[in-house]
């Protein structure tokens, strides 16, 4: 599939270049080809989740404001609160761990 190499920097420029491997790819400019190739989701982006929205709508997928199970409370504005430290790095941990699952399942998959 040939992949245009402007979709490519423009999801690039939504991304925040951190090249920090949470995705699963080693930078994020492999994770925006991945994208567009269609081989990884728009919402791989650990850093900035939200990037998933924009680069969605850059590929053409249509995506609810929020998940079925997820409705913002009206009292509670998304973001008004930050999290404790600590369930900040369980969060990171967690975030890690299912990374390294997925690249387990990957590389099954690929001896298959």
């Amino acid at each position: 599939m040939a992949v245009n190499k402007d979709k490519i920097r423009e999801i690039y420029e939504v991304l925040p270049k951190l090249d920090c491997g949470f995705c699963g790819f080693g930078s994020c400019g492999q994770f925006a080809r991945a994208v567009a190739e269609g081989k990884a989701s728009p919402f791989g982006c650990r850093q900035n989740p939200r990037a998933g929205y924009k680069i969605s709508e850059l590929i053409g997928v249509k995506v609810p404001a929020y998940s079925y199970q997820f409705q913002p409370s009206p009292l509670s504005p998304l973001g008004s609160r930050s999290l404790p430290q600590d369930l900040k790095k369980q969060v990171r941990t967690l975030s890690q761990n299912v990374n390294i699952i997925l690249g387990r399942i990957e590389k099954l998959e690929a001896r298959q």
